[in-house]
């Protein structure tokens, strides 16, 4: 066990006291400079940082117009030519929309033609096509022609000279038929 004996008058109790306070006071003052320190130190750098943003934006604001007009420039030239593209690619499509294939001719007589009948020359003049060729015999020749005439959604108007009938065998022929121009169209 420990004695403790106190020794010192009231006053001086009363003076250390006081010290103990004051210091105790003034450590309180310096932590909350300190911290006032600190904390204007975090606004004023917030403040310039935002400053030094605000003036980079009022300097891509200024030089902006001259680029946007450049930028928009740049753009009515893009627009211009994809109209300019767009004009030739419609005047392609309506000409390819009008084009006519006379291969088609070929899509068309292929059917109707029989082994018996060879086709020699073919001629178009605009919509009205010639055949010339050989037939074994007179009976393919009017197969040919029949069919020909059958062929109403495509084939109009078939001549055939009575003059190629004559022949039983082997007969030279010539013949001329119209087509339709809708035929003529690839589909």
């Amino acid at each position: 066990m420990k004695i403790l004996l106190n020794l010192l008058p009231e006053e001086k109790k009363d003076a250390i006291q006081n010290r103990l306070r004051s210091r105790f006071l003034l450590w309180q003052l310096f932590l909350v400079f300190v911290l006032e320190v600190f904390y204007l130190s975090m606004l004023v750098s917030t403040y310039l940082v935002l400053d030094y943003q605000l003036k980079s934006l009022k300097g891509l604001e200024a030089s902006s117009p001259l680029a946007s007009q450049e930028d928009e420039e740049r753009l009515s030239g893009y627009e211009q030519t994809f109209e300019e593209t767009n004009a030739l690619v419609e005047d392609v499509a309506r000409i390819d929309a009008s084009h006519l294939y006379f291969s088609q001719v070929f899509k068309i007589l292929d059917p109707l033609l029989t082994s018996g009948i060879t086709i020699n020359e073919l001629a178009t003049v605009e919509y009205r096509v010639s055949l010339a060729g050989v037939a074994k015999d007179r009976d393919d020749l009017l197969m040919l022609d029949e069919r020909l005439k059958s062929a109403k959604e495509c084939v109009t108007d078939v001549n055939i000279p009575i003059s190629n009938l004559f022949s039983q065998k082997d007969i030279d022929f010539q013949m001329d038929f119209s087509i339709l121009p809708e035929c003529l169209k690839k589909l």
